[in-house]
């Protein structure tokens, strides 16, 4: 579940039943991204990230959650801005 606000913060909440390890946000497209420093995310737990600059409006620019299962497999999910 993504929450958006006018402040540029966006909130994803794991609704997973498992913990994802290294959870990491990297931003494509223009804009500036606050720090995202790996973690781990445990189910019903929310993970918060700010987005600065009008660049982040471009109708290409995309914001992407990357993390790992506990098998090690790496999966990404695209976040239209």
């Amino acid at each position: 579940m993504v929450r958006r606000s006018l402040s540029g913060a966006i909130e994803v909440e794991h609704r997973g039943a498992t913990a994802l390890f290294s959870v990491r946000f990297a931003l494509a497209g223009g804009g500036l991204l606050g720090l995202s420093l790996p973690r781990t995310v445990l189910p019903g737990e929310r993970i918060r990230v700010v987005l600065r600059g009008s660049p982040v409006d471009a109708p290409d620019a995309m914001l992407v959650m990357r993390w790992f299962q506990p098998d090690g497999t790496e999966l990404l999910w695209p976040i239209a801005l």
